[in-house]
């Protein structure tokens, strides 16, 4: 599995993330709502066998990227996210509802709960360590700029932590 083949969008993911952060006062920055989302992906995969987002993940300098949501929230640099995020459809721009399954959303919950009280430094240390399938993309990327990280990497690696190995 190469990515990209979820069922939901990655901004739909982080705005259901947008709302819980509402809900618990919490800002989000976009490094943190990346990082989320990724986290969540690569548990929804351990568990389920299933890739929970559409979107590609890559493997950037400075860890796993998403790239649809980086260019959606960076605009709010290391700030908190203001606004969700939208969907542009010609010729006006929709604001993207995340009406997810009940299932997801409780599963998100579930995310959301353990990974809330992390900061976005603290996120992206945890997805930076060696043997993560961000830091093995990259030792086998032979430079390659922003490799795609393999869904089967990803759900290996969660599925590791899930048997506590």
């Amino acid at each position: 599995m190469k990515g990209g083949v979820g069922m939901y969008s990655a901004k739909a993911i982080a705005n259901y993330f947008l709302d819980k952060a509402d809900e618990d006062s919490i800002s989000l920055t976009p490094m943190k709502i990346i990082k989320l989302v990724y986290i969540a992906h690569g548990w929804y995969l351990a568990l389920t066998g299933k890739p929970l987002i559409k979107d590609y993940v890559e493997a950037w300098t400075y860890g796993p990227v998403i790239p649809d949501l980086y260019h959606e929230f960076k605009k709010y640099g290391n700030q908190p996210i203001q606004e969700y995020a939208t969907e542009i459809v010609t010729p006006t721009v929709n604001t993207l509802p995340h009406d997810l399954p009940f299932s997801i959303e409780q599963f998100l919950d579930k995310v959301w709960e353990v990974y809330k009280r992390f900061t976005a430094v603290q996120l992206s240390q945890m997805t930076h360590q060696p043997l993560t399938p961000w830091a093995i993309t990259i030792n086998d990327s032979s430079g390659q700029k922003n490799p795609i990280i393999s869904d089967d990497l990803i759900r290996d690696y969660y599925t590791k932590l899930a048997n506590g190995k």
